[in-house]
């Protein structure tokens, strides 16, 4: 959900930036990555915003039910498929290029940041 609403974050316009005496470089490099990010399919993205919410339903069912080892099971699955999905792999793209003035206001996505480790926690005391 916190991604989906930097998503549109980062779409929205970028003269309020200008307003504000944003650098035209910035302001240039937002510009590029909004553009990229527009090309993303807003029906894969309304997908994966609904397995997300059915996904943290069912792992929440399963955990208060004590079947902790399918909750923990079914998170890394999900957590896989998720870093896969070509969505994500164009936001990642899109985000790659920009400065490093930049980098505090997008989110750093690399797979491996993306797909939650649960080897030293579980799954169920998470959510």
């Amino acid at each position: 959900m916190k991604k989906i609403v930097m998503v549109i974050f980062l779409l929205s316009p970028t003269t309020v930036f200008a307003q504000q005496g944003v650098d035209p470089e910035i302001m240039q490099q937002l510009q590029d990555m909004a553009t990229c990010i527009s090309t993303i399919d807003q029906d894969e993205m309304k997908t994966l915003e609904k397995e997300s919410k059915d996904f943290e339903a069912k792992v929440k069912g399963l955990c208060k039910s004590g079947k902790r080892d399918k909750a923990q099971e079914l998170a890394m699955e999900f957590s896989k498929k998720i870093v896969n999905s070509p969505a994500l792999i164009t936001m990642r793209k899109c985000t790659e290029t920009i400065s490093s003035a930049l980098k505090g206001m997008v989110p750093n996505m690399p797979p491996e940041k993306v797909v939650k480790n649960y080897d030293d926690k579980h799954v169920c005391d998470d959510i």
